[in-house]
């Protein structure tokens, strides 16, 4: 019972972590010693966070990891949804062929599974290239996760 006392006071005490707006860009994948990382995506539906995680963190590919939902004052954690993050970077040119600044485009999109605990258990998973003609467009298909929170509805009693 003390632990989970002592990991609520942990979870508490860390800084607000905000979730990112789907029309932030993303960086690069990053290698280090045979080991890929790439960008942890996370998204709200209501305001929380997140811990120990925070939203781009590069995370190791292939490696297991845990993090928890943390709900603000006032509002209670439901549910996570993994969520599929399309990114789409169109270069276009001017009439003398130099290439203007590159548009960025992301959409996300919500799985149907729902995970109900709070403490969610992934697997980092690499970034997918759909599509890549050099110079022209790029799209890619990365994972992330939803983490939903919900008003907590107070009942006064009537007279």
């Amino acid at each position: 019972m003390n632990t989970i006392y002592f990991l609520l006071a942990i979870i508490l005490a860390a800084p607000e972590l905000s979730a990112q707006k789907s029309h932030d860009i993303r960086g690069p994948t990053l290698s280090s010693n045979n080991a890929s990382y790439e960008p942890l995506l996370l998204y709200t539906d209501g305001p929380g966070r997140f811990f120990p995680f925070h939203d781009g963190q590069m995370l190791q590919v292939g490696r297991n990891y845990e993090m928890i939902a943390v709900p603000q004052w006032g509002y209670v954690f439901t549910h996570w949804t993994p969520v599929d993050v399309f990114t789409i970077t169109e270069i276009k040119y001017d009439l003398d062929g130099n290439p203007l600044p590159p548009m960025v485009f992301t959409m996300v999109s919500p799985e149907q599974e729902v995970i109900r605990k709070p403490v969610l258990r992934f697997a980092m998973q690499p970034v997918e290239v759909i599509l890549d003609v050099p110079g022209v467009e790029n799209i890619t298909l990365s994972r992330g996760w939803k983490a939903h929170f919900a008003a907590i509805r107070l009942s006064w009693p009537r007279r």
